[in-house]
């Protein structure tokens, strides 16, 4: 090779080398998910719960006064990683992605479909890193790695269903190492104590392998439970000291290691951080729960100062009524509200972790040099639960996995930089399935054709990048929710129908079917049932209803309940 072809050779190379080393501009997106927390628990949204970092993020971001969940665990997680209809993916009508409660039915099967792509496949193969820390919650198992150990099992709690080698390839398909996140610390259930100490087994994996916990922190363990069956499984740990593993603290240390590592490469990051955190169950740092358990000595001052935090905020309109302030501790007896006012502090310290843990992953990206350029959501994945009698979710009515604003609506925030506006507030309707295509819009990728081997189904969410700019966006025609024999629709961002709505076994005990109807404009806490003024519009939205049940495959749930008989709510 003479001089010449041997220079143009090297100038070849170095421009290859260069554009191939050249940094990635588009933005990193970090999605920070807490578990069963309250519209008003924390400050930006009236709370008085310590949220320091949380309330920074909003005053340098967007707040969203109507941001709705699918009011269920693993329901919202299937919408937000797939940006379609939860039934699609096997999450419909309030099923959860616990391996023993697994159903027969398509829409109801307990295991993220492998059809569907999450949308870390969809950013890994668009050139993100792809990383998670934290809860799953959307099915699958490693029976395959020990068929003899856990086939009985399985057996016996998969009602109408056979176990074949392809039906433990799914289970094994449907864990995050398989479906795109290159990186992963999981937990792959729900409930599972929160405290490990090194003497304890534990349920966590890196990757496909069994993880290799830290145990640096110290704590005096609180750890609360009521009923002797929670005692025998989450009480041990009460009043223990030392050295343990604290989930909110832990996985946050992993998530913080993989934004280090992601930081040093030119490609941009995609980072799902899953806390388990307020759900239950109820265990913090011991300090933290006497901090709250001073505070809350009046509870009804708890409600009414939230309730008016969320209107000084602007985040509530001041001429709207909540009766949920009024009614929550009404007929309470004296051991009730203290019973309540423990439980309220043990959840108020646990979102304190997760506020102090949200700042040391902001913290890193500032240190990493890519809080500038990092796009973070923030939101939990349904109201608070009932244990909290509705206390957390004030000015709103119901709890998780009741489709009362309270259950479905929750706080959310959105912070990047120079794109979204600073301590702003949007009203615009926006569900968790508009995440994913809100996601691909962003970053450049495109939706596939074939996925698998199949057709994937079309996005049910739709872009808000442009609600993300500040600007005003239209609602969606209907956003639908269906939990265990509850169906409802908000239909025009206006007008809301219940159907059946509450405990479906206190639903059969009266008669008839039940129809709510609310104008969320006027009445965002639904205080004022207008069905009987409007029956054409219930009787619209009742047939939309019935189309999309029919469309998602809804299966009844009286016939779920003959599957799962213990299995009630």
């Amino acid at each position: 090779m003479n001089n010449y072809s041997l220079k143009t050779a090297f100038a070849v190379l170095l421009l290859f080398s260069t554009s191939v080393l050249a940094k990635d501009t588009r933005p990193n997106i970090v999605v920070i998910l807490s578990d069963d927390a309250g519209y008003s628990d924390i400050g930006a949204f009236g709370g008085e719960i310590d949220t320091p970092n949380l309330d920074e993020l909003a005053q340098n971001g967007m707040r969203f006064s109507q941001f709705y969940s699918n009011a269920r665990c693993s329901p919202t997680r299937a919408s937000l990683l797939t940006g379609v209809d939860a039934a699609h993916v096997g999450f419909g009508g309030g099923v959860v992605g616990d391996w023993v409660r697994e159903l027969p039915f398509s829409a109801h099967r307990g295991r993220i479909s492998y059809d569907q792509p999450l949308i870390s496949e969809l950013l890994a193969s668009n050139g993100y890193q792809t990383m998670m820390a934290g809860k799953w919650h959307l099915g699958g198992s490693y029976i395959k790695k020990d068929p003899e150990k856990l086939a009985l099992l399985w057996e016996k709690t998969h009602t109408a269903m056979t176990l074949t080698p392809k039906e433990m390839e799914l289970d094994y398909l449907a864990l995050p190492p398989q479906r795109g996140f290159q990186k992963s610390f999981v937990f792959a259930g729900a409930q599972g104590n929160l405290f490990y100490t090194p003497e304890d087994k534990h349920p966590y994996y890196e990757g496909n392998e069994r993880a290799t916990l830290e145990y640096a922190d110290n704590y005096d363990m609180y750890c609360y439970a009521k009923s002797p069956a929670e005692k025998s499984r989450y009480g041990a740990c009460h009043g223990k000291s030392g050295k343990a593993f604290y989930a909110t603290d832990g996985m946050t240390d992993r998530a913080v290691d993989m934004i280090k590592d992601a930081a040093k490469q030119p490609s941009p990051f995609f980072l799902y951080a899953a806390f388990r955190a307020p759900h239950k169950p109820l265990q913090a740092p011991k300090e933290l729960v006497q901090k709250y358990l001073t505070r809350y000595q009046d509870l009804q001052i708890l409600l009414d100062e939230r309730y008016k935090g969320l209107v000084a905020s602007g985040l509530f309109p001041k001429d709207a009524g909540s009766k949920s302030v009024r009614q929550i501790l009404s007929g309470l007896t004296d051991e009730k509200r203290e019973e309540l006012r423990l439980i309220a502090a043990v959840h108020a310290a646990m979102m304190e972790k997760i506020d102090d843990n949200v700042g040391k992953i902001i913290s890193q990206l500032k240190a990493s040099g890519e809080y500038d350029n990092t796009l973070v959501l923030y939101f939990s994945d349904n109201g608070a639960a009932a244990h909290t009698n509705g206390l957390m979710n004030v000015p709103y009515r119901g709890v998780k996995a009741l489709l009362w604003e309270g259950g479905a609506r929750t706080h959310a925030i959105a912070s990047w930089p120079g794109v979204i506006p600073a301590n702003s507030i949007s009203d615009n309707l926006v569900w968790v399935g508009d995440i994913v295509p809100t996601l691909l819009d962003i970053t450049q990728t495109p939706f596939p054709e074939k996925f698998h081997g199949t057709t994937p189904r079309e996005l049910d969410g739709r872009s808000v990048y442009t609600t993300f700019k500040g600007e005003q966006q239209a609602p969606p025609e209907a956003i639908f929710f269906n939990d265990k024999g509850q169906q409802s629709v908000v239909y025009q961002g206006r007008w809301k129908l219940l159907i059946e709505p509450g405990w479906y076994l206190q639903t059969l005990e009266a008669p008839g079917i039940a129809h709510e109807l609310y104008d969320l404009d006027a009445d965002p806490a639904e205080t004022n049932n207008i069905a009987e003024s409007h029956p054409k519009l219930v009787e619209k939205l009742v047939a939309m209803s019935e189309r999309w049940k029919d469309e998602n495959s809804i299966v009844d749930y009286s016939k779920i309940i003959k599957l799962k008989p213990r299995d009630p709510y």
